[in-house]
């Protein structure tokens, strides 16, 4: 009678689990995004740190070497992480992938900032022939932070208050911001392509490869690029 008891207990508890047998088709995209990191750039040198962009790119590399997971490649910028899997790990079990994810990203960032950091992932599906779209948009999301960054930072050190600054920016166009910063002395387009462009981490004949000057991806060098990376990655999943 216990044992029946115990059983429809645990059935019950199952039933509640209404969200664990909801499951996405790969190809598709984890993106992670980092929780409250704003107290943790406060520390940081503006408007761009290279140790903390090494953080996120070496997250993202242990990801490939110690997680378990397999994801072709991984672009991050800022502090988000997007992670292209062409196979569902945990039979595409949505909570299990966003989890273990978020769990193991933040672990890693929290070991190599010496602090405790947390980040939230979801998931993003797409079909193959929309990948290069989705990591162009992105890209693009990475240019207009680099363009905003730069004009907030400059308006700062102008004297003004964050207040104000947001507010001078708040409806202005890109080419606008570009000249705030061009007249103090920095050209954007000539600032590291990492703070432009992202950072590329994947796997090239068998080593986790970072790469901190990828081309544009909405042009036909970074669409070769991802294609190449794309079926090196299918031809290991044969292998």
């Amino acid at each position: 009678m216990q044992r029946q008891s115990a059983r429809a207990a645990s059935r019950e508890i199952a039933s509640w689990e209404i969200y664990s047998n909801l499951r996405a088709r790969a190809p598709l995209v984890v993106r992670a995004d980092g929780r409250g990191f704003k107290k943790i750039l406060e520390g940081c040198k503006k408007p761009y740190d290279l140790d903390f962009a090494r953080s996120m790119a070496d997250a993202s590399a242990r990801l490939f070497q110690d997680s378990g997971l397999a994801p072709a490649l991984a672009f991050t910028f800022s502090d988000e992480i997007s992670m292209l899997f062409l196979d569902a790990p945990f039979g595409g079990r949505l909570e299990k992938i966003d989890s273990l994810t978020a769990g193991f990203l933040s672990a890693a960032l929290s070991l190599d900032l010496e602090r405790l950091v947390t980040v939230d992932c979801r998931i993003v599906s797409l079909c193959e022939a929309e990948v290069a779209d989705y990591l162009a948009a992105r890209q693009d999301e990475a240019w207009r932070n680099h363009v905003f960054s730069y004009g907030f930072y400059m308006l700062l050190g102008d004297g003004l208050s964050a207040e104000e600054a947001m507010e001078r920016l708040r409806g202005m166009r890109e080419h606008e911001i570009h000249e705030i910063v061009f007249q103090r002395g920095i050209n954007l387009a000539k600032t590291p392509a990492w703070e432009r462009r992202g950072v590329l981490v994947h796997r090239e004949n068998g080593s986790v490869v970072q790469d901190w000057e990828p081309p544009l991806f909405k042009d036909e060098d970074g669409r070769k690029l991802l294609s190449g990376i794309i079926g090196e990655f299918k031809g290991r999943l044969k292998n």
